[in-house]
């Protein structure tokens, strides 16, 4: 049933933000963290082996360690009678023609040998150090200690490998690059010439010229060039003999450039046509790195990558342990290893989005930048119904915000196809709000690759192109940019608005989307399914929140201004669940009750639209998630439902969630194996570091709210340097379950509200120890005016003691009467109880009753006939007037 009050509650608790927060603001990138928790020097998180990965597909997804700048994606083996290097190049692709698991699309690079021919090892150690972004090899053989370090360089778009021996003269290798799968629509040759061997050639498919370059930089020694012939194809190599030491450059590139040409030229062949050869961009890269010494390349890697990585810290009171990461990961699930994989897992997420998203590049797939195959999983296409959502959600919370960037020039270059699109989809759906002179929006696709992007799938809904613009939406809610906002941000979301303003269409008094889907239930193109509905709410919302805060006038926005509470986001069913389907009554009935995508509660996360100042829904958001069950084995399934558990405030569940992605997804090299094979996915590794970001921090209300939803397994520990709306770097440390201390960076400015239990009750200081003016907001809730730069710090808080929520609520109705008669199970440390109602779909409740002594109460409300269902709650409260953070509910039906 449709409450249109409930709508306009639902304007007065997502509010607009005000339009003074934006003023000369910057990116939390250029500010410093506070320094005050967590602040010492960072525990070494690694993963380490004790041997190399074996060389096969199974040993490069399970073992080998991945790296990554952006221009290219690299798993090392570490091998020592031949090392091998893999290479991926994301525009590197093949047609996708075909269904299935695997048909085509993105291609393996490169296959980069290094022959030492060492079989008599002894102490064998390889690594990947999250917190330098380097990768080493370490053994000895004949009384010499080998080393390798690789890393991979934004800012110099290179891979660099420092080969060394602990004796002068006993370096020998050769490097031996190899073309894979070369032959069916593959072509290309190996030549070396003095230090450099250039692999190049063609995919046929798109015409993709491509080209890797390799140089070899020895100290001392000898150095040949020779060639060798494979699969009818010949190949170069160099060979090193007797050298102390020694430098390999690898520079990879191809004719591709994100471009709206490639996306609106039809004819395949002739997408890349009017772009270069990659030579003499490949030739700069490498000549560029190679006028620079070993050591500065390394210090320009470094200081691009501790400057991103360097910003947050967590820390659950781990030590390191003595086992090797494959171990660590099978001991997992037994319960044996301790709280450092899951602090590892954390970090390891933030990694891989800093190696596979950087400005200028191609963004994460759906393997992020890793691929071995000729015909990856799904193509490594990029999927809007939740795979590409997933990949930037730590960029956000876990202070990577301009890892965001490279989705920005892939959106500018393919939304210009979009437009086209979106001029036949109201054409076709919804004629007479077509404007005539093409200001039709753009509509969100389904999927998309480098080369194509789709248009209406009844895979999915139209919801897809809101859930792209909440992700930009998030771009400046976290960093707080005015010039962001309005240069990239706004032009993006009011251009979404301006299509579903005239796609959605009028039924019965509401505005709903059709044709319609949820993603990937079996019911498609039906009306008005939730995950359209709250898409368009979040978005019409958040264009004019923007337009507010930025002071525009733009033709449509009257239009979303008068549209925004008829497009009715929120269904409660009648099993107290908010429904995926409006034809739904019961949860279960339509679509099936355990699918891993979880549609209906994106308002929950990653949006903004069910929160604390919505608790009804928030209640039904529970309801929901626990039929839902925990029955999925997906791996990003699992890591959304960290998310949603920690929204809804129960840390437990959470964690649970947590505990069966690391042991039963996570391979030994961290990779998430999304469904069993091995078959790897990024996005789950994406996604958990969001996840645990969400226990650790919430701000979707724009209230600053540290620690809610921690779970027992985690009774000590701190972080550092997450981020909140507002662009609020926050840090907090606790013990017992408690915080301890809470600190806030105010990175912009602004006004901070801050709920943490008790936190009324606090000391609040500046960093310098200078008193702090507050108003609070009921005992658990503060607000101060910020300063730019100033860091703000609670100590002192003490403890809160739950009150322990009723349990079992139920009714009688007494025939003939209009009075409803309920009874529960009581709290022990209740003195009284509270009862309360919401009507229909609601956002909040309404308080029908105080001061209840006992455990029952009869209920007399003769309105109840002229509705269709309420749901009830009953919550505890104690002597000193703390109220349950929980209660029970009871749905009553007509």
């Amino acid at each position: 049933m449709f409450v249109p009050k409930s709508m306009i509650a639902v304007l007065a608790v997502f509010p607009f933000i005000c339009a003074s927060m934006g003023d000369a603001q910057k990116m939390s990138a250029e500010e410093p963290t506070s320094g005050l928790i967590a602040g010492g020097p960072a525990k070494t998180l690694r993963l380490w082996y004790d041997e190399p990965a074996p060389d096969n597909d199974d040993g490069w997804v399970n073992r080998s360690i991945p790296m990554g700048n952006g221009y290219m994606g690299v798993n090392v083996f570490g091998g020592t009678t031949s090392e091998r290097i893999q290479i991926t190049e994301n525009s590197l692709y093949d047609s996708t023609e075909g269904r299935g698991l695997r048909h085509g699309g993105l291609n393996n690079f490169a296959e980069v040998y290094i022959d030492f021919g060492h079989n008599n090892i002894s102490n064998y150690e390889r690594e990947l150090n999250l917190n330098e972004g380097v990768s080493h090899v370490r053994y000895q053989q004949d009384g010499v200690e080998y080393s390798r370090e690789y890393f991979t360089s934004y800012p110099d778009k290179v891979m660099a490998i420092r080969l060394t021996a602990s004796k002068p003269g006993a370096l020998s290798f050769t490097l031996r690059p190899t073309i894979p799968f070369w032959g069916t629509g593959k072509s290309g040759m190996g030549v070396a010439n003095e230090d450099t061997i250039t692999l190049s050639g063609v995919m046929d498919y798109y015409g993709v010229k491509y080209e890797g370059q390799l140089k070899v930089i020895p100290t001392g020694g000898t150095m040949k060039v020779g060639a060798w012939r494979s699969q009818r194809h010949a190949l170069g190599t160099i060979t090193v003999s007797d050298a102390d030491s020694a430098v390999i450059l690898v520079a990879v590139g191809t004719n591709y450039q994100i471009s709206p040409e490639v996306f609106l030229t039809s004819e395949n062949a002739d997408k890349l046509s009017s772009f270069p050869h990659p030579h003499d961009k490949v030739t700069r890269y490498l000549n560029d790195a190679a006028a620079k010494s070993y050591e500065q390349l390394l210090a320009n890697h470094q200081a691009d990558y501790k400057k991103l990585f360097g910003r947050v810290s967590l820390d659950l009171g781990a030590t390191q342990p003595s086992v090797c990461t494959d171990e660590l990961v099978d001991a997992y699930p037994d319960g044996e290893s301790s709280r450092y994989l899951e602090e590892l897992a954390f970090q390891f997420g933030r990694y891989m989005l800093i190696c596979s998203s950087r400005a200028g590049t191609l963004p994460p797939h759906l393997q992020g930048i890793w691929n071995v195959y000729s015909d990856p999983p799904w193509a490594s296409q990029y999927l809007h119904d939740t795979n590409v959502q997933m990949a930037y959600a730590p960029a956000f919370c876990a202070n990577l915000p301009e890892l965001f960037e490279s989705y920005v020039g892939f959106f500018k270059a393919f939304v210009p196809r979009q437009r086209q699109y979106a001029t036949q989809y109201i054409t076709e759906f919804n004629p007479s709000q077509l404007d005539s002179g093409g200001d039709n929006g753009w509509s969100g696709p389904f999927w998309t690759n480098p080369y194509t992007v789709t248009g209406k799938s009844p895979v999915a809904g139209f919801g897809t192109g809101s859930w792209i613009a909440q992700m930009f939406w998030d771009y400046y809610d976290y960093t707080r940019d005015p010039s962001l906002l309005a240069d990239k941000v706004y032009p993006v979301m009011y251009d979404q608005a301006n299509f579903v303003s005239r796609f959605v269409k009028d039924v019965d008094g509401v505005l709903l989307a059709d044709p319609s889907s949820s993603p990937e239930q079996k019911l498609r193109n039906t009306v008005g399914t939730t995950f359209d509905q709250q898409m368009f709410y979040e978005n019409h919302h958040n264009t004019l929140t923007a337009a507010q805060i930025l002071g525009r006038s733009d033709s449509r926005l009257p239009t979303l201004k008068n549209q925004l509470q008829l497009l009715d986001p929120i269904q409660i069913g009648k099993s107290g669940h908010i429904k995926e389907f409006r034809q739904e009554q019961y949860y279960g009935e339509i679509g099936d009750p355990t699918h891993r995508h979880a549609s209906m509660l994106l308002g929950l996360y990653p949006g903004q639209l069910i929160n604390d100042a919505t608790p009804a829904w928030l209640d039904a958001a529970k309801v929901s998630l626990t039929k839902r069950t925990n029955q999925t084995n997906i791996g990003w399934a699992r890591a959304e439902r960290i998310a949603m558990w920690a929204r809804v405030h129960d840390g437990e569940e959470a964690y649970s969630f947590y505990e069966s992605l690391l042991g039963e997804n996570y391979l030994h090299n961290l990779f998430n194996d999304h469904r069993g094979g091995p078959l790897f996915q990024a996005d789950a590794n994406y996604g958990a570091t969001a996840g645990v970001a969400e226990m650790l921090l919430q701000s979707q209300d724009h209230v600053v709210a540290p620690l809610t939803a921690m779970p027992e397994a985690w009774p000590e520990g701190s972080y550092r340097g997450l981020l909140a709306r507002g662009n609020f770097e926050v840090s907090a440390q606790w013990s017992g379950g408690h915080a301890s201390q809470l600190e806030v960076l105010s990175t912009s400015g602004g006004n901070l509200d801050l709920r943490y239990p008790n936190v009324t009750q606090a000391v609040i200081k500046t960093s310098e120890g200078q008193a702090v003016d507050f108003a609070l907001k009921g005992s658990d809730q503060v607000s101060i005016k910020t300063t730019k730069g100033q860091t703000y710090v609670f100590t002192d808080i003490p403890v809160c003691i739950p009150v322990i929520a009723p349990t079992n609520l139920q009714l009688n109705e007494e025939a003939g009467t209009d009075q409803i008669q309920f009874f529960w199970t009581g709290s022990a440390n209740a003195t009284s109880y509270k009862l309360y109602r919401a009507v229909g779909n609601a956002p909040d409740y309404e308080l029908i009753a105080a001061e209840i002594s006992g455990t029952d109460f009869a209920y007399q409300a003769p309105d109840l006939k002229t509705v269709d269902q309420v749901t009830f709650k009953v919550t505890a409260v104690r002597a000193d007037g703390r109220e349950s953070d929980q209660g029970s509910i009871v749905i009553w039906l007509l």
